[in-house]
């Protein structure tokens, strides 16, 4: 389980520096329908979710692995 909250924490990391990194806009957003704030802000959301999601799985990961020692 260690692995696996290891993996998940790069990869949360990774996806909160894409997720800022879009916002100030060095990295271009995904979606190329238009050079729309919106689509920017949809974006940075995007990837703010996802990093949440993958430390959350990180946090529930290190939980596991801790309760079983």
């Amino acid at each position: 389980m260690r692995v696996l909250a290891l993996v998940l924490a790069i990869l949360g990391g990774l996806c909160t520096v894409l997720g800022i990194l879009t916002a100030v806009e060095v990295v271009p957003a995904f979606i190329a329908a238009g050079e729309t704030t919106s689509l920017v802000a949809y974006n940075t959301a995007g990837w703010g979710g996802l990093a949440v999601i993958l430390l959350l799985g990180c946090i529930a990961a290190l939980h596991v692995h801790h309760g079983h020692e």
